[in-house]
């Protein structure tokens, strides 16, 4: 059996909460340590590509090792079902504050969007393994830091993610729970959220253009605490947001009373500049990405990205946003919101707005036109 030795002075109600509890997980000999340690990567990147390796170690091998480490957190791992998809133990899980499904879908509907499909993950890569509690409430475990790599991504959660800053409603960084480590590896816990908002048109929600623009002014919201913070996330595509549910008010018909919380995930590539440093001097260079990923980074970026000219990661921030708003199909046939987001992308970045401007300008339009009017289905473009 493992043992588990807690290092924390919160209360159990503070770590049911957002309160970040310390475990330090110690196998019953120092070989079986050693052993398991031995089987992992090394590295952020190994770990997100294991397939690559020169000796290839399966996506379902890592975390089938660490399965006795899940049980001395109190989690239940996910079943792996499919190549990239996992499901719950029990098939069906239980409440958890971040996960919902509307009325109209029920629990008896068996299409996205359902009860049954929050029993399910697919994850993108194997950074990130679906469990759950003793409870039977989703959660997402996430390996964070492995030797040198990954502290700074540890360090904002840290700050932004945990504590009192987490309780912040214009925070909308996804809440990490708990961090527990395996010699020199850091993972989180943190909640599993009920949809993505890459699925939020396009795919099978049937969101209007009221449903998706409260989303992406929640997005920018968050954006503009993130840069508050001096914190300049730098992967901000769609695929790193996350929602509550979809509203889908075309199905219903009726503008949703209730509106899904928005979350921003995946910090890899965040870097964080002190307080007292100059604007002028929050500057990047090379790639946005980590080193270790630079070269398997395919992600689009804005013309001033230069592997030797600085730039400014604030604006490569808001150019992510505008690319994600507009270059991923969406036209909300409103000339004033389609015009910002074409400011977003910019090839000047000083002809880019801020994050607050941005945030400010689509907050006034919105609020000046009616509900009914935005209870209308977005329309597309596609691009080659």
């Amino acid at each position: 059996m493992s043992r588990l030795l807690l290092f924390t002075g919160l209360s159990a109600t503070a770590l049911s909460l957002l309160g970040s509890a310390y475990y330090v997980i110690k196998l019953k000999s120092h070989k079986d340590k050693k052993r398991l340690r031995a089987k992992l990567p090394d590295g952020i990147f190994a770990w997100r590509r294991p397939t690559v390796l020169p000796t290839p170690l399966g996506e379902e091998e890592i975390w089938q090792g660490l399965e006795d480490l899940f049980r001395a957190v109190d989690l239940v791992p996910w079943i792996s079902r499919y190549i990239s998809e996992t499901t719950s133990p029990n098939k069906v899980v239980s409440a958890n504050g971040f996960s919902y499904i509307t009325p109209i879908r029920g629990s008896k509907d068996i299409g996205p969007g359902a009860a049954v499909w929050l029993a399910f993950f697919n994850y993108m890569n194997p950074l990130t393994r679906a469990a759950e509690t003793k409870n039977g409430q989703p959660v997402m475990v996430r390996m964070m830091a492995i030797r040198d790599q990954g502290h700074e991504c540890v360090s904002i959660l840290r700050k932004i993610a945990t504590g009192p800053l987490a309780l912040l409603s214009n925070n909308h960084c996804l809440p990490l729970f708990r961090e527990f480590t395996f010699e020199d590896i850091v993972f989180g816990i943190f909640p599993r959220a009920g949809g993505c908002f890459e699925e939020a048109w396009g795919y099978w929600a049937k969101n209007s253009v009221g449903d998706i623009l409260d989303m992406i002014l929640q997005i920018l919201e968050g954006v503009v605490f993130l840069h508050d913070h001096n914190i300049a996330h730098r992967d901000l595509f769609n695929a790193n947001f996350l929602v509550d549910w979809h509203p889908e008010s075309m199905l219903s018909n009726e503008t949703a009373v209730s509106k899904p919380r928005v979350y921003i995930i995946d910090f890899e590539f965040a870097v964080e500049f002190p307080a007292d440093c100059p604007s002028e001097e929050r500057l990047c260079v090379g790639l946005p990405c980590t080193k270790w990923y630079a070269d398997d980074y395919t992600r689009p970026y804005p013309p001033e990205i230069n592997e030797s000219i600085p730039w400014c990661p604030f604006k490569l921030d808001i150019w992510q946003l505008g690319y994600s708003f507009t270059f991923e199909g969406i036209r909300t046939s409103i000339k004033e919101i389609d015009e910002l987001f074409s400011t977003m992308i910019s090839d000047q970045p000083a002809e880019r707005p801020t994050a607050k401007e941005a945030f400010t300008k689509l907050r006034q339009i919105v609020n000046c036109i009616p509900p009914k009017d935005l209870l209308v289905e977005p329309s597309f473009v596609e691009f080659e």
